[in-house]
């Protein structure tokens, strides 16, 4: 081709690559936001289109009536979880609030007494004796006393918020209720609807990239939580014999901890241990870097075989995933990065993204001829 029309498809085709970017980015978020109930309906349509067609194929019942009995069914199931689970955790999570002030005075008392000893360590020193944590002592009493005093919103206004919010969230729950219906019954129908309105390429692109998201991000976020399955009853059973109040809410925080990247179990478990040998409390704190090595431990060598190599990142990537992850919404874009991370990555050597690699390479490779200067000339 002349050089015209190869920039001219360069152009168009980086041009194409930005606007997707662009649109994931920012658009497809919000869109999904304003779209939330047909969100949900889409999750609970798949997972209640095995259901129906076990009914329909083997109990002979009507898809439509399948999908209804389902539905019922499932968002049954969910409520009644829903409603155990938080009937025991505010319970549980009451009463640890109630225990919140004196448990934060505590701490701060075992604080001061651990920086004093420290301190007297440290002034017997000859080279750190001018070393002062004074400060640091009053700003961790001043943070105690502020946590015990704060007042946090009014019940009120918590409950206004709430009655303001009811249309919306009555509306949402019925149109998604009513999404997952027509994405249950209809599968068939709306996806022929949708197969005749676009082209034959792009649905096949789609479909991959479908297969990446259930195969890559749902086997990480799998092995993720048996991980923190694991790691939270091992934490569980180290802070009770160690005699810990609320060990399993402590515990959960613990292991979600280290299920978040960068973070682990050593995040509360070493800080805490430090405290509580330099305050004395020598078999709490040996007891807690057991705990901490024995969790290390148990992670590097569940991790491997949960994980698996086909959806490992490379330690580097998996660093700088992260890190724009971070950039981009703090913790919660950490989280979110490694399983984007992996599915990009795994587009990549799929050949999703050859166009714009042959583009950028062609360009640069033209750019190098021209500006390269012929000496013998």
């Amino acid at each position: 081709m002349d050089t015209k029309t190869k920039y001219l498809k360069i152009a168009c085709n980086l041009a194409t690559a930005l606007v997707i970017l662009w649109f994931i980015i920012f658009i497809l978020p919000r869109l999904m936001s304003y779209f939330m109930p047909f969100v949900v309906g889409l999750i609970l349509a798949v997972i209640a289109n095995p259901i129906v067609k076990f009914l329909e194929k083997h109990i002979k019942i009507n898809r439509k009536w399948g999908s209804m009995i389902t539905i019922i069914a499932v968002i049954g199931f969910i409520v009644l979880i829903i409603y155990g689970a938080a009937t025991l955790l505010g319970q549980g999570i009451g009463a640890f609030m109630n225990y919140m002030p004196t448990m934060t005075t505590n701490a701060g008392h075992e604080f001061s007494k651990a920086m004093n000893q420290l301190q007297t360590l440290l002034d017997r020193l000859p080279f750190t004796k001018d070393v002062d944590f004074s400060e640091l002592i009053a700003t961790v009493e001043k943070y105690a006393a502020n946590a015990l005093t704060g007042t946090g919103s009014s019940p009120i206004n918590a409950i206004g918020g709430v009655a303001k919010s009811l249309p919306d969230i009555l509306v949402g729950v019925i149109v998604g209720l009513m999404a997952t219906y027509f994405f249950v019954a209809d599968k068939d129908r709306l996806i022929t609807g949708i197969e005749n309105h676009l082209p034959k390429a792009f649905i096949q692109k789609i479909e991959h990239i479908y297969q990446q998201l259930v195969t890559v991000v749902g086997g990480y976020f799998k092995a993720q939580f048996k991980i923190m399955g694991v790691i939270y009853v091992i934490v569980f059973i180290g802070l009770l014999l160690l005699h810990v109040r609320f060990a399993w809410i402590i515990a959960f925080g613990i292991a979600f901890l280290d299920m978040l990247p960068v973070f682990g179990t050593g995040t509360v478990l070493c800080p805490w241990a430090v405290i509580k040998l330099f305050s004395g409390n020598y078999y709490i704190a040996a007891g807690m870097i057991i705990l901490y090595i024995v969790t290390l431990v148990v992670h590097q060598l569940v991790q491997p075989k949960l994980i698996g190599d086909s959806v490992g990142l490379d330690p580097f990537a998996a660093l700088f995933f992260m890190f724009i992850g971070y950039k981009v919404s703090s913790v919660v874009g950490m989280i979110l990065a490694i399983p984007i991370g992996m599915i990009f990555i795994n587009l990549y050597k799929a050949g999703a993204f050859d166009t714009v690699v042959w583009c950028l390479k062609e360009a640069i490779s033209d750019f190098n001829s021209f500006r390269r200067v012929d000496e013998k000339k």
